[in-house]
């Protein structure tokens, strides 16, 4: 029984920066998968927009994680709790304004799909590190 609550323990210290680290790297091998298979498909304007669409999410995240790693060492739940939605939220609101900036720089010469890739791969990717760092503790 107290192997089991060491084990616990374990699992529930696992960093912010470690996490952010581990699905930072997926999100970035994914993004640049996705921008040779699009500059392979559609030229340069592909890759240009799975990069938008990666970027957008890779950036999202830092930011967030930096967010969150506020509480990291707070013992209430409450704070904790506000710390990952105010997270959450400024991810979402960064990815927008970033796609809308991407949007409006490249203007005509954005390719959807690419750019619906790269950001799919990179937002799919995020919650597959994450369970695989949850698996590997």
């Amino acid at each position: 029984m107290e192997n089991k609550d060491k084990n616990t323990s374990k699992n529930n210290n696992i960093s912010i920066s470690g996490l952010f680290k581990q699905t930072a790297k997926w999100q970035f091998i994914s993004t640049l998968t996705v921008a040779f298979l699009a500059y392979w498909f559609a030229g340069l304007p592909g890759t240009v927009s799975a990069l938008i669409g990666g970027g957008a999410v890779l950036t999202g995240g830092f930011v967030a994680s930096r967010i969150a790693k506020r509480s990291e060492d707070s013992a209430d739940s409450g704070a904790i709790l506000v710390n990952v939605l105010k997270a959450e939220a400024t991810k979402i609101l960064i990815i927008v304004l970033l796609l809308w900036l991407g949007f409006k720089v490249a203007a005509g010469n954005i390719v959807p799909l690419a750019l619906m890739a790269g950001l799919a791969a990179a937002a799919i990717l995020s919650g597959a590190a994450l369970t695989a760092q949850n698996d590997e503790k």
